[in-house]
């Protein structure tokens, strides 16, 4: 079994991490790669020794969807630690961000929407979940569906989403109101929010009136700092003309 967090160098995550082993079902896979740098979300960059990933289908080719480096967990810190109540995880990925939700004490249950049944199965059969305690386990349920048209039929307190393989796309903002539109949790996260909310407008946001106006229950990092991170992040992961 591969040790994520060890893999992780000197970078540090309160996070769960679980253990993996390289496997394939249908065009998943989820793979050992040699990763000896990578900078994290924020901009700081952290030695490391490796990177599990998730590689599936994307365009004509292939695509890391998922992985445990720096930047991918903590793009996913702020969503976690606020999730509450009936979480809905869009998009089941490594499995890693749904068992961290259901580890969130704040949170009654967990449904996880996935649309390819070859994630599922390939999460399943690397055991991923059944690494957590009883009691977050029980938490988690998964449904095939369609995020972008996906409904819930009963309450949601929280959405959390990670459907994309790449940050920043034209229709992003269509799409995620379009999911909240669908579900209408009382909160809303989505992966990468921080540099669509810096696309909105390529400066230090002032994030009250921003995310006021996106008219969506975004979730946002309560401590201070949290409009200058996002600055120092776009300057990593946005093109140069958004800012």
């Amino acid at each position: 079994m591969i040790d994520s967090r060890a893999l992780l160098g000197d970078f540090r995550t309160g996070l769960w991490l679980p253990r993996f082993r390289e496997g394939q079902c249908g065009a998943w896979s989820v793979r050992l790669l040699p990763v000896t740098a990578a900078r994290g979300y924020w901009g700081q960059g952290y030695r490391t020794l490796g990177a599990v990933m998730l590689i599936g289908p994307f365009a004509e080719s292939g695509a890391a969807w998922m992985s445990l480096v720096p930047m991918e967990i903590e793009s996913q810190e702020i969503g976690i630690a606020a999730a509450r109540g009936h979480t809905v995880v869009l998009g089941l990925g490594m499995g890693w961000c749904a068992a961290n939700i259901a580890l969130n004490p704040a949170v009654e249950r967990v449904t996880v929407v996935e649309r390819d049944p070859d994630v599922v199965a390939l999460i399943a059969a690397l055991g991923v979940f059944d690494q957590l305690p009883a009691e977050a386990r029980a938490k988690l349920r998964i449904v095939e569906g369609d995020a972008l048209t996906w409904r819930a039929g009963e309450r949601v307190d929280c959405v959390h989403a990670d459907i994309w393989a790449t940050f920043l796309a034209s229709e992003r903002w269509n799409e995620v109101r379009r999911i909240h539109a669908n579900i209408g949790a009382d909160m809303f996260y989505f992966w990468g929010q921080e540099l669509e909310l810096w696309r909105l407008t390529p400066r230090t946001p002032e994030l009250t009136t921003l995310v006021a106006e996106t008219g969506l229950p975004l979730i946002v990092d309560p401590r201070p700092g949290y409009a200058e991170r996002i600055a120092e992040a776009a300057l990593w992961w946005t093109p140069a003309t958004h800012g």
